[in-house]
């Protein structure tokens, strides 16, 4: 496993962690379980596993290439999320009025979690698919 692939992973893992806090508090916090989100925050840690004593970066060609295809996938889902959401919130609201805040900011945080959730998925499977090229 590779220092891109180990990045991948802890964040994998810090949003699944966070997703799952987020969805066990919300019965009980309600609006309050957005705290949470502030977990993500520890997805800077992945950057001190492609990094070595002093700056230099330990990810080769293929690695920089994998995450150049894996930020765009992730942002692209992420942007298609919250565009169609918001397209779902203007077509069902019966009182053409405003929305609440709270809806907007529950699609920021899951839109922000989603881009990293799909981006650390293809990282690790595009790391995993070409093993002999590590």
């Amino acid at each position: 496993m590779n220092a891109f692939e180990k990045a991948c992973w802890w964040e994998l893992a810090v949003v699944v962690i966070t997703l799952s806090l987020v969805t066990i508090l919300f019965p009980w916090w309600g609006n309050a379980s957005m705290a949470a989100f502030g977990l993500l925050g520890l997805l800077a840690v992945a950057a001190y596993f492609v990094r070595r004593r002093g700056d230099r970066v330990v990810v080769d060609e293929r690695d920089q290439e994998i995450g150049k295809i894996t930020i765009h996938l992730g942002v692209h889902v992420a942007w298609m999320f919250l565009f169609t959401g918001i397209i779902l919130l203007v077509v069902t609201d019966p009182g053409g009025g405003a929305v609440s805040k709270s809806v907007l900011s529950w699609m920021i945080w899951i839109q922000f979690a989603l881009c990293y959730l799909v981006k650390s998925v293809a990282g690790v499977y595009l790391s995993r698919k070409d093993r002999h090229a590590t």
